[in-house]
């Protein structure tokens, strides 16, 4: 009982601190979470997340779709980046791919008849999930 108390505190004041160690910025089309020491880098329609030891980058692109089904969109991204066939999943497709260093990665094709959202992921860092997370569109 006491070590779940004392896991219980612990995680409440981890959670309580959070605000303090990262800021929700604002990327035209969408908001997320930028945690202390990652720093963020907006090209055209792709912002890029650097975590603070380069174990990790996140790009999130959001373009406008000209009516493409997701499933072709994710195929063609696949594609692009060399990975493995589009898996549907709840909130759109998933594959995975290796970077051009033979990181693995993994990507997100997310969205409808008005934008599409490509999500790739390369390295492994623990405020991956934070910020994948607090992804929200506008």
């Amino acid at each position: 009982m006491k070590m779940r108390l004392l896991f219980f505190t612990l995680l409440l004041s981890l959670v309580l601190c959070m605000p303090a160690m990262a800021e929700v910025k604002d990327f035209d089309k969408f908001t997320a979470l930028v945690p202390a020491g990652w720093t963020t880098d907006k090209d055209d329609d792709t912002v890029v997340f650097m975590g603070p030891d380069n174990s990790a980058v996140i790009t999130v692109t959001v373009v406008q779709n000209d009516g493409t089904a997701l499933e072709e969109l994710a195929k063609q991204a696949a594609a692009d980046l060399k990975g493995t066939a589009p898996e549907k999943d709840d909130d759109g497709y998933m594959f995975t791919f290796k970077n051009d260093n033979g990181v693995d990665g993994f990507a997100v094709v997310t969205g409808d008849d008005k934008h599409v959202a490509l999500i790739t992921v390369t390295g492994e860092h623990a405020d991956v999930e934070k910020i994948l997370g607090s992804i929200e569109d506008k």
